[in-house]
């Protein structure tokens, strides 16, 4: 039963890192805004990873409210994703005036701050908790490729010493953009995946 459902599983994630590939295609052949314009503030990979941001920051609430007892760290994981997707709307948010999103930043750094600290007596148990499970090495996984080896990958000087000054930012930002859209994707899976477990943990309890 187990092996049946691992299989599966691991077919829905195949299908789904297909789904990924597709639309980096798309952007690649097919640009929203023209051949001049690949991969912006408005093209198909930045308006999936805003999408993919908000329903794992989605995933962490319900994980932290829904649960039994409240889970802290999933608040706490809600927040700071939830600062990510504010941040990737900068461009919008622009249009107030440059630098707007940091007020929206700061208004959900504290929501999800004073949130989590109601329920301060549970971190520990749940960080831990989370850090235990095998959804933790996805997660770290996707986190350190979109806020630490995507950056790192972006890193002008080498694109520089690779391409030179012809197409560099195009070729840049498709690699990084296409990083952060599967680092996003791998910590979507874990959020889903931690909620799962959450889920089938009360129910055992409340049974």
């Amino acid at each position: 039963m187990i092996l049946k459902q691992s299989i599966i599983k691991s077919g829905i994630y195949l299908l789904l890192t297909f789904g990924i590939w597709v639309i980096f295609y798309l952007d690649v052949f097919f640009p929203i805004e023209g051949i001049h314009h690949k991969f912006s503030e408005l093209s198909l990979t930045e308006i999936v990873q805003e999408i993919i941001l908000f329903s794992i920051a989605t995933v962490f609430l319900l994980t932290g409210v829904r649960t039994r007892p409240r889970r802290s760290f999933g608040l706490l994981l809600a927040g700071f994703f939830c600062m990510a997707f504010i941040r990737e709307l900068d461009a919008l948010f622009d249009y107030v005036w440059h630098g707007f999103w940091k007020v929206p930043c700061l208004m959900a750094a504290l929501a999800f701050g004073s949130f989590a600290y109601r329920y301060k007596e549970n971190f520990v148990a749940d960080a831990t908790e989370f850090v235990e499970l095998p959804a933790f090495g996805i997660f770290l996984c996707g986190f350190l490729t979109v806020f630490v080896f995507s950056r790192l990958l972006g890193c002008g000087f080498l694109w520089e010493e690779l391409v030179g000054n012809g197409c560099i930012r195009c070729a840049k930002n498709m690699v990084e953009e296409g990083l952060e859209l599967f680092g996003y994707f791998l910590t979507g899976i874990a959020a889903v995946e931690y909620y799962v477990f959450c889920s089938r943990k009360r129910i055992t309890t409340e049974s």
